[in-house]
């Protein structure tokens, strides 16, 4: 995240001077957690201690300085439809969410590194990390989607006791192997899998809540939006273009057209039951029995002396192949990890 965007970004998350986010502090393994005023966060985000002002490193303010790398933790639509319609299931969601978290900060502290000499050209090991986490509970068009956001920041201690700039690169191949252990935890958690199945809910083959899935796409009206401005948005570069077809890098840029057109702006003093009410009544209006409760199941166990492991592998292979697509179609160790 470059500097000008960090800096939007923290007017529209710290906007009031008695706000706080969460900074979290990976330390040789150990993580601890404090809070940062807006003020705090500010310093924090030019790569300054946020409570000394001390620098850290050489500073980057250049426009188009990495501050920030964004990793945002996601999970399908019916995760956060069931947490509204159940307390007990959205406590566990947020307990999955920060083991998920725990996860991937250890993760990042221990497998990326910082750069070091002339061009960068010796990696050294990092053993400080600093990462900030904004939770929120619906998208901008007031959709329920529970998600996070961990701003790692580009500021790392390395294991000589210096402080410089984390290897983005590295950090950007390792969003592959991020995004699978999100995946592999909404699929495979024990405890959530066992809340699931205490309301009689199981999980479909895309990792969705299977007896909600049918409300997902009726209260995804942001993610509809995004649909109708890319298929517009393709058609327009197609017939520009003699009707031909897209490349991968144009994909991308229309991606980014297609979240940021008519992109709604965050909601104002919003009455959190009023809200709360109103998509239940939608939830309802779909098929009354989406708020019925539903009895316990029983959780079958699979014996992992009867898993293939020849199959999972070629099949691994080919996720990784898949995984590659967006970025040159080659994979590396990263996609294999994932």
């Amino acid at each position: 995240m470059p500097y000008p965007t960090g800096a939007e970004a923290l007017e529209a998350y710290g906007a009031a001077s008695d706000s706080t986010v969460s900074r979290f502090v990976v330390d040789n393994g150990v993580i601890t957690t404090d809070q940062l005023t807006a003020g705090g966060l500010r310093v924090w985000l030019t790569g300054r201690d946020p409570v000394t002002g001390e620098e850290r490193g050489h500073q980057r303010l250049s426009p188009d300085a990495d501050l920030l790398l964004d990793g945002t933790l996601n999970h399908p639509k019916s995760y956060s439809i069931a947490a509204l319609l159940h307390p007990e299931l959205a406590a566990e969601f947020e307990a999955l969410q920060d083991r998920l978290r725990d996860r991937i900060l250890l993760m990042w502290q221990t497998e990326l590194n910082a750069r070091r000499g002339h061009g960068g050209l010796i990696r050294e090991a990092i053993t400080r990390i600093e990462v900030v986490e904004l939770q929120h509970r619906r998208s901008r068009a007031l959709d329920p989607h529970i998600h996070r956001h961990l701003w790692l920041s580009i500021k790392a201690l390395g294991a000589d006791g210096k402080w410089s700039n984390l290897d983005s690169r590295v950090a950007m191949k390792m969003h592959t192997v991020v995004n699978a252990e999100g995946e592999l935890a909404a699929r495979t958690d024990p405890a959530w899998i066992a809340a699931l199945a205490r309301h009689g809910y199981t999980l479909d083959l895309n990792g969705e809540i299977a007896e909600l899935a049918i409300a997902v796409r009726p209260v995804s009206r942001r993610s509809a939006q995004i649909e109708a401005n890319r298929a517009r948005l393709i058609a327009e570069w197609s017939a520009t273009h003699g009707g031909s077809a897209p490349s991968v890098e144009v994909l991308q840029q229309i991606d980014r057209r297609a979240r940021a057109v008519s992109r709604p702006n965050k909601p104002a003093d919003l009455d959190e039951a009023s809200w709360e009410a109103r998509v239940r009544d939608e939830i309802a209006a779909i098929d009354p029995s989406l708020i019925t409760p539903r009895a316990p199941l029983s959780i079958a166990a699979i014996d992992l002396n009867a898993v293939d492991l020849d199959l999972l592998a070629a099949q691994a292979v080919v996720d990784a192949n898949e995984r590659s697509t967006s970025c040159g179609g080659r994979f590396s160790i990263f996609d294999i990890r994932a």
